[in-house]
This record gives C-alpha cells, structure tokens and sequence, in this order.
C-alpha cells in the first residue's frame, strides 16, 4: 500500500507541497491528497502592484484544482478537527481521513477585531478584495499623510509593508503628489526589520527618500473619528489614509484541535 499524505490547505504552500512532493515520488509509493476550501487560488504577493494597478488583478486569480499536477487528490471541504494521536481528520462535510503522514498548510487568518477601531478605517492589500479597495482609494488620493505599518508581529511576507512604502513613494513621485504627501512608516520593534543587515540598508533608503520611521510602535488602537492610531507605548500619529496590514493568526481548527499556541500556530512539540 502507498504511503498517504494527507495536506491541509490549497494556498500557496499547500499547493506547493504537494506538487513538488507529487514530482519527486510515484504514485505507487506516495498517495497525496490535499483538503481545502478555496474555489479560486489567488496568488497573495501581487496585491503589492495591484494596488497601484500595475497588474491587472485577473491575471493573479486561477481556479484552484488547476493548479494541482496530476497525481494529486483534491478534496473540496473544509476541516473541522485534527486528532493527532490517532492519524485522523474530520471536514464540514462528513469526512473522516486517514493519513500516514500530515502536512498543515493552513495558514493565516486575519484578526482585525484585535484592534479596535481597525476595520472602520484602516487599509490593506494582504488579499484581492482589500487590494482593490486600497487600488480606489489611491486613485482619489490627493495628498496629505499617509501612516504605513503592520499590526503586529508575525505576518505573511514581512517585506511586503516596506515594499509597498517604497512603491508608495515612486507612484506618488510620478503622480505629482510627494511634495503634498508626507510619508510615515511604523514598525513593532526597535528597527525597521528584523533582519539587521536589511534594517539598515531600509533605514537609509528611507531616510534618503524622506519617509519618515516610527520604530517600538505596536499598534493599540484606530480611531476612525479622528483619525489616529495609537501605539501600546503611548505614541499617537494622525493619518489620511491608513494602510495597515492586520493582526494575523493560525486557523481556528489548528487552536480547537488543541495544536496551537497563544497565536493559534502549531506547536513545537506537535512538529
């Protein structure tokens, strides 16, 4: 009998997963199934261009079970429990699945609630609907202050932020707008990256372009009203517009299945 590989989640890693898994064994030796719920795969990283529409957001969008080299198993369905101990899983629609091997590539889910007064006012371009918004809201852009930043700490691509502040700085350089727009970039910790080597090199680039940085800034609260954000260790910056990637966490089912962390991740001594 093969061995079954069970993967949990159809986005990029999932997909990913069982692809390269798929090319580098036989199907008489390795079974992969992969279980998700998404009908359209969106591919997450061009919601940085489809904001200032570079790309037409089309082009990013492919249905999902196309993108499974043959071989792969897709079930449709969403799951509801993970029982580690004895190799099993169950979906919203009825499933019961075995597996010799798991593979959780859940991923994230976004948590604006964490923040009060996030969803009200704040901006993002983590998926296709948000990006489109934040696309409608640049267009009518016409100056003012503009406060980038994340949430909190992890996040999906964590160049992503800065990425999009440099892009930011360009569209409005073209668009006759940066001498009517002051730029302000906020980052959790006591840099603006992790990675000290690319903190610095950011740092400069930012200084260079006149962004101007608010490091130890771990966002607290929004208020919509008047148009403020508000740090846990008591800064304030007023904003126009707000472009705020969420608070991320693991998925409900990885917590309710006893695997997780505080922030919904799987645990070290489930690996």
């Amino acid at each position: 009998m093969p061995a079954r590989v069970l993967i949990l989640g159809d986005g990029d890693a999932g997909t990913i997963m069982a692809n390269k898994l798929r090319f580098h064994t036989s199907r008489k030796d390795v079974e992969i199934t992969v279980v998700g719920n998404s009908k359209n795969h969106y591919f997450k990283p061009d919601g940085v261009h489809i904001s200032f529409n570079m790309l037409d957001y089309k082009k990013s969008v492919k249905p999902t079970e196309f993108l499974f080299n043959y071989g792969v198993n897709y079930i449709a369905d969403t799951v509801t429990a993970i029982d580690v101990a004895n190799h099993g899983v169950k979906t919203a629609g009825g499933k019961n699945m075995d597996y010799d091997y798991l593979i959780i590539a859940t991923g994230d889910r976004f948590t604006p609630e964490d923040i009060p007064g996030y969803s009200e006012s704040a901006r993002h371009f983590y998926n296709l609907d948000h990006a489109l918004e934040l696309q409608k809201e640049l267009k009518a852009f016409r100056g003012g202050k503009i406060v980038i930043g994340q949430a909190s700490i992890p996040i999906m691509c964590p160049p992503a932020p800065y990425e999009f502040t440099f892009l930011l700085d360009e569209y409005l350089n073209f668009h006759g707008l940066r001498d009517k727009t002051e730029i302000h970039y906020v980052y959790p910790i006591n840099s603006v990256f992790t990675i000290p080597n690319v903190a610095d090199y950011i740092s400069k680039k930012m200084e260079e372009r006149g962004i101007i940085t608010h490091t130890l800034f771990n966002v607290d609260s929004i208020d919509p009203k008047n148009k403020k954000v508000q740090s846990l260790e008591g800064e304030s910056i007023d904003y126009d517009l707000l472009v705020m990637i969420p608070p991320h966490r693991g998925q409900k089912v990885i917590s309710d299945s006893g695997l997780a962390d505080d922030g919904g991740y799987v645990t070290s001594s489930h690996d």
